[in-house]
Parts: structure tokens; sequence; C-alpha cells
């Protein structure tokens, strides 16, 4: 299955939150966390996420394999399913449709926490380990030209107030830094990203018994084993599976 898929997937889960078929779990809140360079094995390898997969209700996604091997349009294909054929990461103006039109037309609340991010609809190539490619968000011509959409990105200091008060939108879409999210460091630093940013809500049977979380690797340059991570954890996770 190309990545290019997993964004239909993806929207099936946020579209059903919203859906009134008894068939469909109802899931009120998804967690969505992007990692970069990272693979399926060694990250299955990682304590704290084999140790997921072995405690909480999950579903892994094999055969999952990145589009391109330019970052951004790796990025670009998560939130609208097509690479375009992108060939670098400058900074672009997209006007094809994405996930975005569908949360905003259904009401549906949505929130990017990029980690380093320095606010402000920043749009300039980076800043510390803080890259803007691996924001596709901000290359959206709606997001670019609207304030009020464009404020919907957020640094990781908002992550950790909405997980101490239980303030998640409908969707949060979480991007490490580039270190954080294991482009420039290893797979034990993303792991950890991923237990920082998830372990207060798998430790919260109340924010758990709402939320679904999505893991997922945008880019592996592995080329013996290309295989991409995609995991998704949470109450009904099983049973939507079963489903589709």
């Amino acid at each position: 299955m190309k990545m290019k898929i997993l964004p239909l997937l993806i929207l099936s889960l946020f579209l059903s939150m919203h859906s009134s078929a008894e068939s469909i779990p109802q899931f009120k809140k998804v967690i969505w966390i992007w990692l970069e360079n990272t693979s399926y094995q060694s990250m299955m390898n990682q304590k704290y996420i084999r140790n997921i997969w072995l405690n909480h209700p999950s579903v892994r996604f094999t055969k999952m394999k990145q589009v391109s091997p330019i970052a951004q349009a790796n990025v670009v294909a998560m939130i609208s399913g097509n690479d375009f054929g992108i060939r670098d990461n400058e900074l672009m103006r997209m006007f094809a449709p994405t996930i975005v039109d569908l949360l905003e037309s259904r009401s549906i609340t949505w929130k990017v926490y990029a980690e380093q991010y320095p606010g402000s609809c920043y749009l300039n190539e980076g800043i510390g380990d803080y890259k803007r490619y691996r924001v596709p968000f901000l290359s959206v011509s709606q997001i670019q030209s609207d304030r009020q959409l464009c404020s919907k990105v957020v640094n990781f200091r908002f992550l950790e107030e909405d997980t101490k008060y239980n303030a998640f939108p409908d969707v949060s879409i979480v991007i490490p830094s580039q270190r954080g999210g294991g482009a420039t460091s290893n797979t034990a630093t993303a792991s950890g990203t991923v237990q920082r940013v998830i372990e207060p809500i798998l430790s919260n049977p109340e924010i758990l018994s709402e939320t679904t979380i999505i893991l997922t690797t945008t880019t592996n340059p592995e080329v013996k084993s290309p295989e991409l991570v995609s995991m998704s954890i949470g109450n009904g996770v099983k049973d939507f599976a079963m489903t589709n």
C-alpha cells in the first residue's frame, strides 16, 4: 500500500467522529503523530513502542512506503493524497484540496502542534531544529492567506497545555522537530518523543476513553527495508479495522 492511501484511511477515522452509521465506532478525538527517517522494524524494536503494541488496543498497517525521496513531497501527500511531483523542500503555495477542506466543511476542530515553531504564520525555511517543509499545512494557500486558519498551527507549548487540561481539538496533528522526530537523531530519540506526547494520554483513562492515537513515519531512507511505521492505538480501534 503506497503512503498516499494513508490519508484516506486517516480521513475515514476523522469523519467517523461525525457519522451516524451504527456500524462505525465513534471517535471523539484523534491525535496523529508524525515521525521522520525511522523504519518500521527499528521503531517496533523500541521497548516503549513494543509495550504499547502489546498492552493497548492497537492496529499496525504493513507495507506502507513513502511516495517520494523528497521529504516535503511525502508530507504534502499525507494531507492531500498526492505528492504533485514536488522535487525540493522550498516554500510552495498549494491550491489543491487537502484534509483541511474536509475538516473545515464538517466543523471538525483541528490544530497542528509543531515543535519549535516560532508562531505568527512563520514561513521562512526554519529556525533551530524546526523546518517549515515538515509542516505542509503552511504550504496550503488557504492557510497562508487566512490568519485565523494559520493560527491553528502552534508550538509544542500549546500541546503541553492542552494535554494538561484535556483541551485537545477533535483532530490534533503533532509534528516533532527534526531531532525529536528522528530525522537528525535516532529511533530511540523518536520513541522518547512519542512517549512524552502520548504517555499522559495513555495513563489517563478519561482522556484515553475518547482518544485515538495514530503514529506515522513520513520518510524512511533505508533502501533494503523501506517500510514505514503506521499504527493506530485506542479503544475501539480493532473494531473499526474490522468494519473497513
